[in-house]
């Protein structure tokens, strides 16, 4: 008992620092930023992924050789570049980048990466504005205490065909 009490006073500091506005110093992807201060930080609720090509058992596979006259598949040489979150990443990038914010933390589940609701200065809650804007779905991999108004919103985006939810462009 006494060691909570005694780790009491550590733990608010870390609440009051982190409570107040704190600069964003990198966007990693479309849904995860790093904070001054606090490091990174992955906005709840919303997922970014873009789909990805899958290999292994369910994805693309080498034809198998057939005996010791088949050569074997071409050596690759040089490096594959994987698209980032793109769209996403970029949105995330124009809201936040080099602005402050102020971050409210989800509960937390287990270890990684921390998990939080991320405010402008003007009260902009940016995981909202991503999902309003169509740059990403709402992620209910995780319970989250915004998921009713988070699917609300992303709702107006796919009716209003913002974003990822827009009809593709036909050539």
């Amino acid at each position: 008992m006494t060691r909570a009490f005694l780790l009491f006073p550590v733990l608010c500091l870390f609440v009051v620092n982190v409570a107040g506005a704190q600069e964003v110093t990198k966007v990693v992807n479309g849904d995860t930023i790093e904070v001054a201060g606090v490091g990174k930080v992955r906005l709840v609720g919303i997922d970014a992924q873009d789909p990805r090509v899958r290999w292994g058992s369910s994805g693309p596979t080498a034809p198998p050789r057939s005996g010791p006259d088949t050569p074997p598949p071409p050596l690759m040489t040089g490096s594959i570049g994987m698209k980032s979150d793109g769209a996403s990443q970029d949105g995330l990038r124009s809201l936040v980048l080099g602005k402050r914010v102020r971050l409210e933390f989800d509960e937390k589940k287990g270890g990684g990466t921390p998990r939080a609701y991320v405010f402008l200065e003007d009260d902009t809650l940016v995981n909202a504005e991503m999902l309003r804007r169509g740059l990403v779905r709402v992620d209910t991999s995780k319970p989250f205490s915004s998921l009713n108004v988070f699917k609300n919103v992303e709702q107006e985006a796919r009716e209003g065909s913002r974003g990822i939810w827009a009809e593709p462009r036909k050539r």
